[in-house]
């Protein structure tokens, strides 16, 4: 059985330093150089023909763009090669600059880099035939197409970090857009015309309903988890939600209520067509509030909050009923705080003892105690409707 035997990738030749150079290879370089400088019209020809057959996006440019750039081309690699440099930084912009340009003008990156290809290919095919005629050393002449064909690939590399680029500044200028329509509509600052018109940019249908929500995120991370939890749920890519910030909220628009975000905080309005969203954002905002101060979580809509919203209400009231009935709390001392808790507990508890003892993992007689202190030091009886419901209304706006 014969035994296979690797083949080895020749050593990659480096271009030497121009002073080492013994002279007859120096003055073979300096010839090359010179004859290739009168081949110019030469270049450009082949260049010309090889784009048009090779790189069909260059159709919108005109001949007499390609050849300038052609000629462009020459004369940067014919400055490498007369100085043996290699390229610098100052190239390397340029080639970014010269691929935003390119882009500008709808050449698909991927076809610049062809073209840069090719170019070098007509360059060395035409090196190679000066060569001959001024005896360049073979090794010599393998550097310069190692080197030429290193730097090809690189300047590819270039084009492809110039297109990344272009597509995060297109995702960016995306994003910003959607998230000024979003908060010109739920805000109520665009008119309704404005809205109408500019609703189908962004794939939605004036005359449907939508939903406005309304959420807070402690952290950027957590944001980007809810984010992509609405999504899932109605069913649109991440980064395609009408999102944007109001004030310390952040606003969405969906086509339908989320089933679940998990365990996290999202206020609901009610369907509305979006040039009423602006009201239907309000109602998210005041349910995102309310369940907020009850330390609720998931999707929660107004409805569900029953007569919670109205803690919210009626400052001034609640601060004179304040000083009235739960400033005595304070003479209790360091228990005032045990009686206002238990009190609160026994009151969302449906005034059940035994369900408020177990959740504090006190006595019974523990609740029934604290309870009593607060209607003696309060004078609020929690037998009487009107003050059972201003005790849990004052409590509940306590409460953080």
């Amino acid at each position: 059985m014969e035994t296979e035997i690797p083949t080895a990738w020749p050593v990659l030749r480096r271009m030497p330093d121009l002073a080492a150079l013994d002279g007859p290879t120096r003055a073979a370089v300096v010839a090359a150089v010179d004859r290739l400088r009168e081949s110019r019209d030469v270049f450009t020809d082949r260049y010309l023909a090889l784009v048009r057959l090779h790189v069909p996006s260059y159709a919108g440019l005109s001949d007499g763009e390609l050849r300038s750039s052609a000629r462009r081309f020459m004369d940067v690699m014919l400055s490498e090669l007369s100085s043996l440099r290699v390229p610098d930084a100052a190239l390397r912009e340029m080639l970014r600059e010269y691929a935003r340009e390119r882009a500008a003008r709808g050449i698909p990156l991927d076809d610049l880099a062809l073209g840069y290809k090719l170019g070098s290919r007509a360059m060395l095919s035409l090196l190679d035939e000066v060569a001959v005629d001024v005896a360049l050393p073979s090794d010599f002449l393998l550097a310069v197409h190692d080197s030429t064909w290193e730097f090809a690939n690189e300047a590819a590399a270039i084009f492809a970090g110039v297109q990344h680029e272009l597509a995060l500044e297109r995702v960016h200028f995306d994003a910003e857009r959607r998230s000024a329509f979003a908060a010109g509509v739920l805000s109520g600052i665009i008119p309704a015309e404005r809205i109408n018109h500019d609703a189908q940019v962004f794939g939605l249908t004036p005359q449907s309903h939508y939903v406005a929500l309304a959420a807070r995120f402690a952290s950027a991370d957590e944001g980007d988890t809810v984010r992509r939890a609405v999504a899932s749920a109605v069913g649109v890519p991440a980064d395609r939600l009408l999102i944007t910030r109001v004030g310390a909220v952040i606003g969405f628009i969906v086509s339908r209520v989320p089933e679940s975000v998990g365990d996290h905080l999202v206020a609901v309005g009610p369907p509305l067509p979006l040039d009423q969203l602006a009201h239907g954002f309000e109602e998210a905002l005041l349910t995102l509030e309310t369940a907020r101060r009850f330390a609720m979580s998931g999707v929660v809509r107004l409805v569900d909050l029953g007569p919670r919203p109205l803690v919210l209400s009626q400052t001034r009231t609640a601060e004179g009923l304040t000083a009235r009935h739960l400033a005595a709390l304070k003479t209790a001392g360091r228990s005032s705080t045990e009686i206002e808790g238990t009190t609160r507990l026994y009151l969302e508890c449906d005034q059940d003892v035994g369900e408020v003892a177990r959740r504090l993992a006190v006595h019974p007689n523990t609740v029934r105690y604290r309870v009593n202190r607060f209607q003696q030091l309060t004078a609020l009886d929690l037998r009487r409707t009107e003050d059972l419901v201003i005790s849990w209304w004052l409590l509940n706006r306590r409460r953080e």
